[in-house]
């Protein structure tokens, strides 16, 4: 939906509508302002739309709506516009304003206009008013022949050229030597010396002294001259104006600004306003304003809203409709062919019957010559102008000897293994294995056992050695030894012993099964006999029978009383 703001301003008139004028033209257009004061005075405020319009700017000409209130058909009768002015009607139907020659808009051409201006005040420094109309000051005629023309103030000041000489409002004739065989005396210098007061000019005319103080300055030239306050308005303060060689408050002139209009000075210039929530000519008069009016006839075109937003109008096509709230709104469409192929027309709108949900669920939606065409995704089946489905999302979808890939169930086994493997199922996932009788990557190839493949790669503990063999039953096995010297679980791990001979031991120990223990004790206990004595001499158990025994010390040791009961227990049982 376009929306076009009509501003306050732009309805109403410009913030500053400048109505100062320069020389104008046989057409008149908006007159731009006027760099010095007494140029003209400048208005601004709202201006009145008089129901008939939007105004789109205070220009000489102001395009009307289509309207006839005796119904005629010629929107030009009645004229629609104000005093001094001219109804024309342009090639769209639309009455026009336009101001007569030689007159100004009054705040605009539906007011009516008024003339260019009735006093020099209203003009330029280099122009002047003759006939409500502002003329240049030199123009052809103004002075003599061959005299320059400066505008000052309103008025024009004739001087002969450097070379010069005679009555610069009559004529200026070029100085020539006059050559006489016996050349007068010159005539007496009324002006030498001068009788005329300080700062006054003296000027010789027929025969005498004429004082006269220079451009710029006043007093009386026989006594004294001195400056005036100013002679342009650049040369007073930014909110002050030079009238009458004065410097002053522009706004302080009676009835420089309209009724209940506020006047302030930009630059020199008096500016009339009508203050904010006010409205009418700052020249005249200013009431309040209602922003209602804003809408009170709607600005905007046919098929369209007006609303006023902060003091601005605000159109906008109603619904369903497009085009320039200004001009006009439209339908967007009454039928698909009014639309681009991949449109179709939906309550007067061009739009996308895929955002409608035209196809089903999961399914793709097309639209192709103003028609919807619906398809399934990919390995999704089901009715697309209702719902699509996949097969599965996640492999529980499946059976177990099945997989789900890309929304199917699959056999997971397909190409899942390599060369000569065997493949089986396994809660959904492929399980590779090489037959028996055969090794290698399952996932890569299987080739046939050797015995060299027992051990490659190696199947033992780290650091262990690895050797081809069979087991009871002739069955070939891997065979895992710790390398001599090393100790520990060769199926799991072999690291070097803690010796490799007594030496490596204590004294008192000796090294077994490459571990360093005491020589006179092992797991089972002393290595000596019963009762006999063990010491250690060069890492070897020394057996001896203590004091008071005897017997072998390997074996046991004994006292003589228990000697003598062993023998004749021996005895004994050799006579039975």
């Amino acid at each position: 939906m376009r929306v076009v703001v009509l501003s306050l301003a732009v309805l109403l008139g410009s913030a500053v509508a400048q109505h100062s004028f320069r020389f104008p033209s046989s057409t008149l257009s908006q007159i731009r302002p006027i760099a010095g004061f007494p140029d003209s005075r400048i208005a601004s405020g709202p201006v009145r739309s008089s129901g008939l319009g939007p105004i789109r700017g205070s220009s000489s000409q102001v395009g009307l709506r289509q309207s006839s209130a005796s119904g005629s058909g010629d929107p030009c009768r009645p004229t629609p516009c104000g005093p001094n002015t001219s109804c024309s009607v342009n090639a769209r139907g639309i009455a026009q304003c336009k101001c007569l020659d030689n007159f100004v808009p009054d705040g605009n051409t539906i007011n009516g206009c008024k003339p260019q201006c009735v006093s020099d005040f209203e003009c330029p420094d280099d122009y002047r008013c003759r006939q409500t109309k502002c003329e240049r000051v030199c123009v052809p005629g103004a002075c003599g022949l061959n005299a320059d023309c400066d505008a000052r103030n309103h008025r024009a000041v004739c001087t002969c050229p450097k070379g010069y000489a005679g009555s610069p409002e009559v004529s200026c004739n070029k100085n020539l030597p006059v050559v006489r065989a016996n050349p007068p005396a010159p005539p007496p210098d009324p002006c030498f010396p001068s009788p005329c007061g300080d700062g006054a000019e003296c000027r010789e005319r027929d025969g005498r002294a004429v004082c006269t103080c220079p451009y710029a300055y006043e007093g009386d030239p026989l006594t004294r001259c001195t400056r005036v306050e100013c002679v342009e308005s650049s040369e007073c303060p930014t909110n002050q104006a030079c009238q009458q060689q004065k410097c002053i408050n522009p706004c302080t002139i009676p009835d420089i600004c309209g009724r209940g209009s506020e006047c302030t000075v930009r630059n020199h210039q008096p500016v009339c306003s009508c203050g904010r929530g006010f409205t009418g000519d700052p020249f005249v008069a200013c009431r309040r304003f209602d922003p209602q009016e804003l809408c009170q006839p709607s600005p905007c075109g046919a098929n369209t809203n007006c609303r006023v937003e902060n003091d601005r109008a605000v159109c906008s096509c109603i619904d369903n409709y497009i085009g320039n709230p200004l001009e006009g709104c439209r339908a967007e469409c009454v039928s698909d062919r009014d639309c681009p192929g991949d449109r179709t027309c939906r309550d007067n709108r061009c739009v996308n019957p895929c955002a409608y949900n035209a196809c089903g669920e999961n399914s793709y939606c097309d639209v192709r010559n103003n028609r919807v065409t619906c398809t399934c995704p990919q390995f999704f089946q089901g009715d697309p102008h209702s719902r699509c489905f996949a097969e599965c999302t996640e492999h529980d979808d499946c059976s177990s000897s099945q997989a789900c890939f890309e929304l199917r169930c699959i056999d997971p086994c397909v190409g899942a293994c390599g060369t000569g493997a065997d493949c089986k199922v396994e809660n959904h996932k492929p399980i590779c294995s090489c037959p028996k009788g055969f090794t290698g990557h399952p996932f890569e190839s299987c080739r046939p056992f050797t015995e060299a493949d027992l051990c490659n790669p190696n199947p033992c503990g780290t650091g262990a050695d690895c050797t081809p063999g069979h087991d009871r039953s002739g069955e070939s096995r891997p065979v895992c030894t710790c390398p001599i010297g090393d100790i520990g679980n060769p199926l799991v791990s072999c690291q070097r012993g803690e010796c490799q001979s007594p030496n490596d031991c204590a004294a008192e120990e000796t090294c077994h099964a490459y571990h360093c223990q005491s020589a006179c004790f092992t797991e089972t206990g002393s290595v000596c006999g019963e009762l006999a004595d063990c010491t250690v001499r060069n890492h070897q158990p020394v057996c001896s029978c203590p004091p008071g025994y005897s017997g072998d010390p390997l074996r046991a040791c004994y006292t003589a009383a228990t000697s003598r009961f062993a023998s004749s227990a021996r005895f004994s049982a050799g006579r039975t």
